[in-house]
């Protein structure tokens, strides 16, 4: 009996996204920083027949991914435009999940887009548009409601969110993916508190 059209759909689904995961795990690799196609479909256990089915071309994937990643990823910034408590340790929670998203692996994705997206100008608007922008505009969200409640000072929210994600992309970027661990290690965590704190002195009001 031939599948039903539901039953298809689910199919192609559920195949282009384990697809997606595994060039993922590529693409965000040393290995696949300057994969061909027929590299990124072997990685992938498929014919490059195959990764056409699914993708149209290698930046219709990496925009693939970003989407997918936006879509499991919306709980998270749902969390993260909602205040924590006091301006200080709301601060502080949201540099700590934002560390810990970076560990468990958002930064591959930060790897992917400024890798791809540098290279290519539909990959950099798949990354901007489905990831950085969104995170960025969760964080100002956050931070204008402290502002509201008088805890933080009366600023562009935007450019202050763009300072407290900024270091912390940086920070981890230099231990994980550039290797800085090995020559030149330090404590992403003490970094992370650091940074909060010194966010915190930055913008607070006196009444905070």
């Amino acid at each position: 009996m031939p599948r039903t059209k539901g039953s298809r759909d689910r199919a192609f689904a559920e195949k282009r996204n384990a697809l997606i995961g595994l060039a993922r795990a590529l693409l965000s690799s040393p290995a696949g920083r300057n994969a061909s196609w027929r590299e990124i479909a072997a990685a992938c256990s498929v014919s490059v027949s195959t990764m056409n089915h699914y993708f149209a071309d290698r930046g219709s994937l990496v925009a693939a991914i970003v989407e997918l990643a936006e879509s499991e990823g919306a709980p998270y910034l749902a969390m993260t435009r909602e205040p924590s408590g006091p301006f200080a340790q709301s601060i502080a929670d949201l540099v700590f999940m934002i560390a810990q998203g970076f560990t468990h692996g958002v930064l591959a994705l930060q790897v992917i887009g400024l890798g791809e997206g540098f290279s290519a100008p539909g990959a950099a608007k798949a990354y901007l548009g489905h990831h950085l922008e969104p995170v960025l505009g969760a964080i100002a969200t956050r931070l204008e409601r402290h502002v509201a409640l008088g805890e933080m000072v009366d600023t562009d929210v935007r450019f202050a969110a763009i300072a407290l994600l900024s270091p912390l992309l940086v920070a981890h970027l230099h231990q994980s993916s550039l290797g800085g661990s090995q020559s030149h290690p330090m404590s992403l965590a003490d970094f992370g508190t650091h940074h909060a704190a010194a966010f915190v002195r930055a913008y607070r009001t006196e009444n905070a």
